[in-house]
C-alpha cells in the first residue's frame, strides 16, 4: 500500500558506528518519564539511578579495524576518553597503545622492543563500601544493590514533563563537566604511560589514580638494558606464556559470563522471575556484561512482577536504560516485547481516559468544579494525561529502524503501535511504521486497518481512507486465493470504518452506496449467504452508522438508524444500550428514554443503560425515577466496586431531597455488597478507600443540608465507616455532634460500646482540647453502659485506659468514676468485641450462614399491627380508598416507634395504592421497604418476603399502565431466583389491551403463559381465566376448549369466571348447544359461585346473534332466581331486548330505567344509549331518539358518553342526516368528550353513502393509527373502494396487516381486495414496520 502524501521517511546515515549513533539515539528516545523513574532490577524507584552519572556507558575500542571512524581518529591524535584497564582485559589497552604508536612510527623503530604485560592477580571480592576512589560502574552496580535502594514511596508513578525537563537540564549540565574532566585525567594517564610504562597491580584492582598500587620499574630496566641476549629469551619465553595466560583469561572469562546469563534464561523459563532481578544485580556486581538473552529474561521479570499495570512501562524502560548503558545490542525479540508493552499502554491509556470522560460527564453537575465526584479520579486523570508512552515507543521504533534497517518485528507489534498512534491522531508516525511494514513484506493483523481508516478519515482525508481500504481489499484478496496475506480476517469491522469515514467526510450517499453494494455481494453468496449478511449488517451498523451518530451527539437520529435497519435482536438491543447510554450522559432525556424502553428486558447490557439514567435522572433532581433504575442496579448480582460512584451519587440526592436515613441506609447495604464481592480485578484495599471518599462525600452532602440526621442514621453511617476501614475524618466527628443523651438512649449496647471507642480514640489524640462537648459525651457513654450492666472487652478497656491517662490532669472526676465503676465491670471473652481494623460482625457487612427459618427483622416486626392493617385493607364494609388510607395512618404510626410490619403487609398496601392509581404511593411504599427490611440475600426468609414485595409491584406497574417498570421488577426477581406469581401473569394477560403495539392480543397471550410456564410457575385459575378470555375474543374457540380441558386435566377446577369466560367464547362463534351445555355444568357444580357474567353472555347472545327475546327473558327469569343482583350492562341487554326485538315494547324499554332507580341503581349513559339507538335505528323514529338524547345531556346525573353520541350518530346515519353530526361533534368535544374508533366507523359508513370520502378520510386521519381497529380498517376499505380508490385502500389494508391482528379478524378485510393475499405476504418486515 503506497500512501503517495507521506511515502518520505526521515532516515540517518547507517554507516555510522553503534558508538557514535545508535546507542545515543536511543538514549535519547528513553530520557522519559517511565526511564527515569525506575531501577530496573529492584522494580522500585528511586532518585540516585537518575541523576548518577554512567562512567560504563563508553565503549572499549580495542578492536576496532584500523578503517573505522575512531581507528582513524586514534591515528591521528584524537583521543576521547580511553577505557582503564580491569582484571578482565589481559592489559590489551596497553599492548594496543603500544601497536599504535608503533604504526605512527611506522620505519622509525631501531630495535625491537618486548612489550611487558601486567602480572595478573587472582580476583578479589571488591569491598562493600565504595570510597570515592571507585570507578563510575562500582558506584552504579552499587547503587543496584537492594539494601541501598529507599522504600517506595505511597505513589509510583511518571515525573510531571515539567520535572523531567528540569532534570535533563541538570544531567546536560553536569555531563558536560564530567566529560571534560575525564578527557583531562585520559591525557595525563596517556603522558605518565609513555613514562614510566606499564603498572604491575598487587592485591587490589586497577583504579582511575594509577600512581597507587604501581611498584617501581627501575631495576627491571636496568637488567634489560645490561644482558640484551638473556633479556631476548626470557622476553620469548614471557611473551609465550603471556599469550597463552591471556587466550585462556578470557575463554574463561567468556564461559562465565555466558553461564551466568543462561541461569537467568532458565529462571525465566521456569517461571521464577521473582529470583531473576536479583540474580542479575549479582551479575552486574561482579563486572559480567550480561547478554541479550539475560536481558530478555530481565524483561520479561519487569512485565510479571509488578502488580499495578501503570507501573510496568517504567520497569520496562528501566531494563532498556541499562542495556544501553551496558552497551548491549537489543535484539528483535527485545524490542518486540518492549515495543508491545509500550503501545499497549499507550492503546489501555486512550481507553481509561474515554471511560474517565464518560464519568465526568455522569458525575460532573454534582461538582462542577472539578468534574469529577471523586479527588482520586481528579489524580488518576491528571497521570494518564501526562503518560507519553506512545511517543517513546515511536521514537524507539524509528531509532531501531534508522540503524538497522533490516531489523525485523513482529505483526503483534506493528498492529499495536498502528493502532495506538491512530487512536491518538498521531498519522504520520502510523504511515511510517505501515510503510516499514509493507517494505519489508510483513503479514499484517486485519485489526489495525479499521482504526487506521478511522485516522485517516477524521481530518477528512477520504481519499488516503479509501486507499487504505483498496489494500486491505487486495490483501484479503489474495488471502482467499490462500496466499497468507492476512492475520485474523476483519472484514465487517473495516466494510464499518469505510462507511463510518465517508460519513465523517459528509459524504453519506457514498456510503450508502457501499453499504448497498456489501449487501448485495453477501446476499448473492452461495456458502452461508444470509448469516454472513447478518453479521455485516449487525457490525456496520452499530459500529459504522449508529456510532457516527453517536460521536456526532446527534442521538435521535441514532435511534431512528437502529430502529429502522435490519439488525438481529441482540445486535439491535447492543446499539440500544449505547445509544441510551450516550443520550444520557449527554443530557438528552427524550431519546434516552425512548431507546431504554426499546432494549430487551432480558439482555445483560441494559444494566449499564440502567446506570446512566440514573445518573441522569439525578441530575436533574427526579428522585422518583432513579429510584426505578436504582432498584434495576440492586437487584444485579453483578454489585461490585464499580458502582460506588452510583450509590455516592444516589445516597446523596436521597439526603439532599430529605431522606437522610433511606440514603444511609441504601449506602451501607451496598457498600457491604461491594466488599463481599467476587470480582478480584480490582483489590479489596482500593475499593475500600473508594468506599472511604464515598463516605466523606456523605458526610460532605449531611453538612450542607445543616440538618441533623437522626440517631439510627447517624449511627448507620458510622457503622458503615468501621465495616470498611474505620472512622473518617472529620464526618465522625459530625456524627457525633448530633448525639445528645436522648440520642444515645435509644442505642443498643454494641451501638454504645461503639460510640464509646470513637469518643475515647478522639479524645486520646487531643481532641476533647478543643471541643469540650467529647469529655461531656464519653462521660455519658460511660454511666450509660455502667446503668445497662454492660460488660467491657478488653480493647475497649486499654482505650478507655489511655483515655483517662491523656484526661487525668483536666477530668480527675472522669477517672475515680472509671476506678470506681471498674470494679463492678466484668471483663471477659462475652463480652462485645469491636475491631475497627478489620469488618465489624454486622447482619449487613457479614455473609453468616444461618438456618432457614431465621429472620434478622424478627425482633421489630409489629406482629399484632400487621394483622390489623391486613384485616382493614381486606374488609369489604369500607370503600377501597378508605380502608387504604386507615391501613396507611395505622402503618405511618407503626414505623414512628421504630417498628415495622411483616413483608405481607407491604404487599398488599402496595396492591391497594395500584387500584387506587396512587403511583407515587407504590414507589414510597417499595422505599420503605427497603430501609425498614433491606434486602439481604443470604437470609431465606427475607429472599422470600421481597419475593412477595416484588411481585406485587409488578402486579400494581401493570395495573397503572408502567408496563417497562413491571419488566424491570420482573428481571429483579429472577435475578433473586424467584419469579413472579400466577395470578401476576395474569396481570400481564388481562393488561394487554393498554400496552402492546401488536394487537394480536390472543397470540400475546399465549406468548406470556408458556413464560410463565417457562419460569416454574404452576398456572392458577385466575391465569387460565385470562389466557381463554383472550383467546375467546379472538374466536379461537378450539384453544378456548384445549386449555380447559387442560384447566381439568392439572387438577384446577374451574370457576364461575372460567365458565362464564368460556361460555362467552362459544357464544362469540355462535356454537349454541356447547354454551349451553356448559351454563348447565356450572350451574350444577358443588363449588358454584353465582355470578352474573355468564347470564349476561347468554342474554348478550340470544339478543345480537339469534335475536330470541323469549331466551333472553328466560335467562334473566333463572339470573333472578339464583338471587344474582342485576349489573348495569344486564339493563342494558334488558332495554334492547325489549325496544329492539319482536315484539318491540317501548313502554318496557322505558320501565327498566324505573325500575333500576328502584333498585339503588342510578342510570347511567349506556342505557340512555340503547333507548337512543332502538328509537332512531330500529324504529327510524329521529325525533324521538332526539328528544331521549337532549333528556340525558340536561339530566346532571348523567355523566355524557361516547356511547350515548354514537347511538344517536348512528340513528343520523340510519337516517341520512349525516350532514347534521358535524355540528354534533363540536358539542361532543365542547363537552369533553373523546372521538373512539366506533364513532369514527359509523361516520366514515355515513360520509361514503354521501359520496364524500374526502370527509370520511379526515375522520379516518383525525382518529390516529393507535386508536383505529379492525373495523376502522374495514370502515375505509369499504369508503375507499366504492369511489375507485384501490391503491388507496390497498396501502389501508396494509397498515391492518402490520400490526399484527389474528388472522381471523383480518381476513375478512383481505377479502375485500382480491389479490392483495398474495402481495400481503410478500410485504417487507421493515416496510411494516411503522
Amino acid at each position: 500500500m503506497v500512501f503517495k502524501p507521506f511515502t518520505h521517511l526521515a532516515r540517518q546515515s547507517i554507516g555510522k558506528t553503534f558508538t557514535h549513533g545508535y546507542a545515543q539515539s536511543v538514549v535519547a528516545a528513553t530520557q522519559s518519564s517511565y526511564a527515569s523513574s525506575t531501577t530496573p532490577f529492584g522494580f522500585s524507584n528511586h532518585a540516585a539511578t537518575r541523576l548518577s552519572k554512567h562512567g560504563t556507558s563508553q565503549l572499549h575500542t580495542n578492536f576496532q579495524h584500523p578503517s573505522t571512524p575512531s581507528a582513524l581518529n586514534a591515528g591521528n591524535g584524537m583521543h576521547g576518553p580511553t577505557p582503564e584497564a580491569s582484571p578482565a582485559d589481559g592489559g590489551l589497552a596497553a599492548y594496543y597503545e603500544a601497536w599504535q604508536k608503533q604504526q605512527r612510527n611506522s620505519g622509525k623503530v631501531k630495535e625491537w622492543k618486548q612489550f611487558q604485560f601486567p602480572l595478573r592477580i587472582g580476583w578479589q571480592a571488591p569491598s562493600a563500601v565504595l570510597d570515592s576512589k571507585s570507578t563510575d560502574k562500582e558506584k552504579d552496580n552499587a547503587l543496584l544493590r537492594p539494601d541501598t535502594l529507599p522504600q517506595r514511596g505511597g505513589l509510583d508513578r511518571a515525573y510531571s514533563t515539567s520535572a523531567v525537563d528540569d532534570i535533563k537540564k541538570a544531567e546536560d549540565v553536569a555531563a558536560e563537566v564530567a566529560a571534560v574532566a575525564q578527557v583531562d585525567e585520559a591525557i595525563a594517564q596517556e603522558i605518565s604511560a609513555s613514562q614510566i610504562g606499564p603498572a604491575i597491580l598487587i592485591d587490589q584492582p586497577v583504579s582511575k589514580d594509577t600512581t597507587q598500587g604501581a611498584v617501581s620499574i627501575e631495576g627491571s630496566a636496568a637488567s634489560t638494558t645490561s644482558n640484551p641476549s638473556s633479556t631476548a629469551l626470557e622476553s620469548t619465553d614471557t611473551t609465550k606464556s603471556s599469550e597463552f595466560s591471556s587466550s585462556w583469561s578470557d575463554d574463561t572469562t567468556r564461559i562465565s559470563d555466558s553461564i551466568q546469563s543462561e541461569n537467568i534464561v532458565k529462571l525465566r523459563d521456569n517461571g521464577l522471575f521473582i529470583e531473576i532481578p536479583a540474580a542479575f544485580e549479582a551479575m552486574l556486581a561482579e563486572g559480567v556484561q550480561p547478554s541479550v538473552e539475560a536481558y530478555n529474561a530481565l524483561l520479561a521479570a519487569a512485565i510479571v512482577l509488578p502488580a499495578a499495570k501503570h507501573q510496568v512501562v517504567p520497569k520496562a524502560l528501566g531494563v532498556y536504560t541499562s542495556m544501553l548503558r551496558e552497551q548491549v545490542l537489543p535484539d528483535a525479540a527485545f524490542l518486540t516485547t518492549l515495543l508491545e508493552v509500550l503501545s499497549g499502554r499507550a492503546i489501555d491509556v486512550h481507553q481509561m481516559k474515554s471511560q474517565m470522560d464518560v464519568k465526568r460527564l455522569r458525575s460532573g453537575e454534582l461538582r462542577v468544579q472539578s468534574g469529577f465526584l471523586f479527588r482520586s479520579d481528579e489524580g488518576e486523570y491528571a497521570i494518564l494525561s501526562e503518560d507519553d508512552a506512545l511517543s517513546v515507543a515511536v521514537k524507539i521504533f524509528d531509532s531501531a529502524v534508522s540503524k538497522s534497517g533490516n531489523q525485523l518485528l513482529s505483526s503483534e507489534v506493528y498492529r499495536s503501535l498502528i493502532t495506538a498512534c491512530a487512536l491518538n491522531g498521531h498519522v504520520e508516525a502510523m504511515i511510517r511504521i505501515y510503510s516499514h511494514l509493507e517494505k519489508h513484506n510483513i503479514t499484517p493483523i486485519a485489526s489495525m486497518f479499521p482504526p487506521m481508516i478511522e485516522a485517516f478519515a477524521r481530518p477528512g482525508d477520504l481519499k488516503t481512507a479509501i486507499e487504505c481500504y483498496n489494500a486491505y481489499k487486495e490483501m484479503a484478496i489474495q488471502d482467499d486465493a490462500g496466499h497468507n496475506k492476512l492475520l485474523y480476517r476483519s472484514d465487517n469491522e473495516v466494510y464499518a470504518a469505510v462507511i463510518k469515514s465517508y460519513a465523517l467526510c459528509g459524504k453519506h450517499e457514498g456510503g450508502d452506496r457501499f453499504f448497498a453494494k456489501i449487501v448485495s455481494s453477501l446476499d448473492s453468496a452461495k456458502v452461508n449467504g444470509q448469516e454472513l449478511l447478518s453479521d455485516a449488517q449487525d457490525t456496520i451498523i452499530t459500529h459504522g452508522l449508529v456510532q457516527y451518530r453517536l460521536d456526532a451527539r446527534q442521538y435521535k437520529e441514532a435511534l431512528e438508524t437502529a430502529e429502522e435497519r435490519n439488525m438481529t435482536p441482540i445486535a439491535r438491543s447492543t446499539a440500544l444500550v449505547r445509544i441510551c447510554s450516550a443520550a444520557a450522559d449527554n443530557n438528552d432525556m427524550a431519546s434516552a428514554i425512548e431507546a431504554y424502553q426499546l432494549i430487551e428486558t432480558q439482555s445483560t447490557e441494559k444494566l449499564t443503560a440502567a446506570l446512566s439514567m440514573l445518573a441522569l435522572h439525578l441530575r436533574n433532581n427526579q428522585i422518583e425515577d432513579a429510584r426505578i433504575f436504582w432498584s434495576v442496579l440492586y437487584a444485579s448480582s453483578n454489585f461490585d466496586a464499580s458502582l460506588v460512584e452510583p450509590t455516592t451519587m444516589y445516597a446523596k440526592a436521597l439526603i439532599e431531597r430529605g431522606h437522610i436515613s433511606e440514603g444511609i441506609t441504601q449506602a451501607r447495604i451496598a457498600f457491604a455488597r461491594m466488599r463481599a464481592s467476587t470480582d478480584l480485578s480490582v483489590p479489596l484495599d482500593q475499593t475500600k478507600e473508594k468506599i472511604d471518599e464515598a463516605i466523606e462525600l456523605i458526610g460532605t452532602s449531611l453538612a450542607s443540608q445543616k440538618t441533623i440526621p437522626s440517631p439510627q442514621a447517624s449511627m448507620d453511617l458510622l457503622w458503615t465507616m468501621i465495616e470498611n476501614n474505620g472512622p473518617v475524618s472529620p464526618v465522625s466527628e459530625q456524627l457525633l455532634a448530633g448525639l445528645g443523651p436522648d440520642a444515645i438512649a435509644q442505642f443498643s449496647q454494641q451501638d454504645i460500646v461503639l460510640l464509646l471507642r470513637i469518643e475515647a480514640g478522639m479524645i486520646a489524640s487531643g481532641a476533647f482540647q478543643q471541643d469540650i462537648a467529647h469529655m461531656a459525651r464519653f462521660e455519658h457513654l460511660l454511666e450509660k453502659l455502667f446503668q445497662d450492666g454492660a460488660s467491657l472487652d478488653d480493647v475497649t478497656v486499654k482505650l478507655v485506659e489511655r483515655t483517662m491517662k491523656a484526661t487525668e490532669a483536666q477530668r480527675p472526676d472522669i477517672v475515680m468514676k472509671w476506678n470506681q465503676a471498674r470494679q463492678m465491670a466484668k471483663i471477659g471473652p462475652n463480652s462485645p468485641v469491636i475491631d475497627p481494623s478489620v469488618t465489624t460482625v454486622s447482619p449487613i457487612a457479614t455473609p453468616i450462614s444461618y438456618s432457614d427459618d431465621f429472620d434478622p427483622y424478627a425482633a421489630t416486626f409489629d406482629h399484632r399491627g400487621s394483622n390489623i392493617i391486613l384485616d382493614e385493607l381486606d374488609t369489604p364494609r369500607l370503600k377501597s380508598a378508605a380502608s387504604l388510607d386507615s391501613a396507611l395512618l395505622r402503618f405511618r404510626n407503626m414505623r414512628r416507634v421504630g417498628r415495622h410490619p411483616r413483608y405481607m403487609v407491604y404487599a398488599k398496601l402496595i396492591t391497594a395504592a395500584a387500584k387506587e392509581g396512587r403511583v407515587n404511593l407504590i414507589f414510597d411504599l417499595l422505599g420503605m421497604a427497603k430501609q425498614d427490611v433491606a434486602f439481604l440475600p443470604q437470609y431465606s426468609s427475607v429472599r422470600d418476603g421481597w419475593s412477595s414485595i416484588l411481585d406485587s409491584m409488578i402486579g400494581a406497574c401493570l395495573t397503572v399502565g408502567r408496563r417497562r417498570a413491571a419488566s424491570d421488577f420482573h428481571q429483579q426477581l429472577l435475578q433473586m431466583g424467584s419469579a413472579p406469581t400466577a395470578n401476576t401473569f395474569g396481570l400481564y394477560i388481562t393488561t394487554l389491551k393498554e400496552s402492546t403495539r401488536s394487537l394480536d392480543e390472543a397470540r400475546e397471550a399465549v406468548d406470556i403463559f408458556h413464560r410463565a410456564k417457562s419460569e416454574g410457575v404452576e398456572p392458577s385459575a385466575f391465569l387460565y381465566n385470562a389466557l381463554i378470555g383472550k383467546l375467546g375474543k379472538a374466536r379461537r374457540i378450539d384453544d378456548c376448549l384445549w386449555y380447559f380441558t387442560e384447566m381439568r386435566a392439572h387438577g384446577i377446577r374451574p370457576t364461575s369466571v372460567t365458565y362464564g369466560t368460556i361460555v362467552n367464547a362459544l357464544c362469540r362463534v355462535s356454537n349454541e348447544r356447547h354454551a349451553e351445555e356448559l351454563f348447565d355444568e356450572m350451574e350444577s357444580m358443588p363449588n358454584y359461585k353465582p355470578r352474573p357474567a355468564p347470564y349476561n353472555s347468554l342474554m348478550q347472545f340470544f339478543l345480537m346473534t339469534k335475536r330470541d327475546s323469549q331466551k333472553v327473558l328466560d335467562y334473566y327469569s333463572r339470573m333472578v332466581s339464583k338471587n344474582i343482583q342485576p349489573t348495569m350492562h344486564t339493563y342494558k341487554l334488558l332495554i334492547d331486548t325489549y325496544a329492539t326485538l319482536e315484539p318491540v315494547n317501548m313502554a318496557a324499554a322505558e320501565g327498566v330505567l324505573n325500575a333500576m332507580r328502584a333498585s339503588g341503581l342510578r342510570p347511567e349513559a349506556v342505557h340512555y344509549a340503547a333507548l337512543v339507538h332502538a328509537k332512531g335505528c330500529a324504529l327510524h323514529d329521529m325525533a324521538g331518539a332526539r328528544a331521549t338524547f337532549d333528556a340525558a345531556i340536561a339530566n346532571p346525573e348523567v355523566r355524557p358518553q361516547a356511547c350515548l353520541y354514537q347511538a344517536l350518530f348512528e340513528s343520523m346515519v340510519a337516517s341520512h342526516c349525516v350532514e347534521e353530526t358535524e355540528d354534533l361533534l363540536e358539542h361532543m368535544a365542547s363537552r369533553g368528550v373523546e372521538m373512539t374508533p366506533y364513532i369514527a366507523n359509523t361516520l366514515i359508513h355515513g360520509w361514503s353513502m354521501a359520496r364524500d370520502v374526502a370527509k370520511a378520510q379526515t375522520l379516518y386521519d383525525r382518529i390516529g393509527m393507535e386508536k383505529r381497529e379492525p373495523s376502522t380498517y374495514e370502515a375505509m376499505t369499504r369508503a375507499l373502494l366504492s369511489s375507485s380508490g384501490r391503491e388507496q385502500a390497498l396501502e389501508v389494508v396494509k397498515e391492518m396487516l402490520s400490526r399484527g391482528y389474528p388472522s381471523a379478524v383480518t381476513n375478512k378485510v383481505v377479502d375485500l381486495i382480491g389479490h392483495i393475499n398474495s402481495r400481503a405476504t410478500s410485504i417487507a418486515p421493515m416496510d411494516l414496520a411503522a
